[in-house]
């Protein structure tokens, strides 16, 4: 008799613990973080925008203009930005920011697959063997996106021959550089807290 008690209560805790582990799983449809954020992250996306600096100093790769003087395209498309500001963005009367991480790192996310792309299409092997190298570091080691996973470049043109292509090269790297600013500045406060 006892040991039959002690089966049914122990397979009631059992069953408690389960009930109480899937009640607390989160809203209908809620996507888990795309995110695997470590210390090492913050070191990758410093390395990308490093590598997206010392790019944009790269002369021969704008030649016939100084790439300083133009203006950044930013891709807004993906509305990063809006996504990764705090919604209590009132810094003088709040002590804690608060962002939607999933939705800022989403954004994050489509940001650096679409620079991927942009920037691999180019076929230059010295945005490749730096920035894009970079991209695809952080993809595998932050966002648990496997090599598999990163589709190749649907366009494969070489962009060095025209000024118009350099031009358009320069501005996107320059937006790139913005974006790997504020992937920086949202890894340092999530890695904060």
């Amino acid at each position: 008799m006892l040991s039959r008690v002690c089966n049914n209560l122990v397979v009631s805790i059992a069953c408690l613990a389960l009930l109480w582990r899937c009640s607390i799983g989160g809203p209908v449809g809620a996507r888990e973080s795309p995110l695997n954020l470590t210390g090492k992250c913050n070191e990758l996306a410093r390395s990308l925008l490093w590598n997206v600096s010392a790019v944009l100093e790269m002369d021969h790769l704008f030649s016939g203009f100084d790439c300083s003087q133009q203006n950044a395209e930013v891709h807004l498309r993906r509305q990063t930005v809006s996504a990764c500001t705090p919604q209590n963005s009132n810094c003088a009367h709040s002590a804690v920011l608060n962002i939607d991480e999933n939705e800022c790192l989403q954004r994050i996310l489509e940001d650096l697959h679409y620079y991927r792309e942009t920037l691999r299409a180019y076929s230059n092997p010295e945005l490749t063997n730096s920035v894009v190298w970079s991209i695809d570091d952080l993809l595998q080691n932050c966002f648990s996106v496997s090599v598999m996973d990163i589709s190749p470049a649907k366009v494969s043109v070489d962009h060095q021959k025209s000024f118009q292509e350099r031009l358009q090269l320069c501005k996107v790297l320059k937006g790139f550089n913005l974006r790997t600013i504020t992937i920086n500045r949202v890894f340092n406060y999530i890695l904060s807290k």
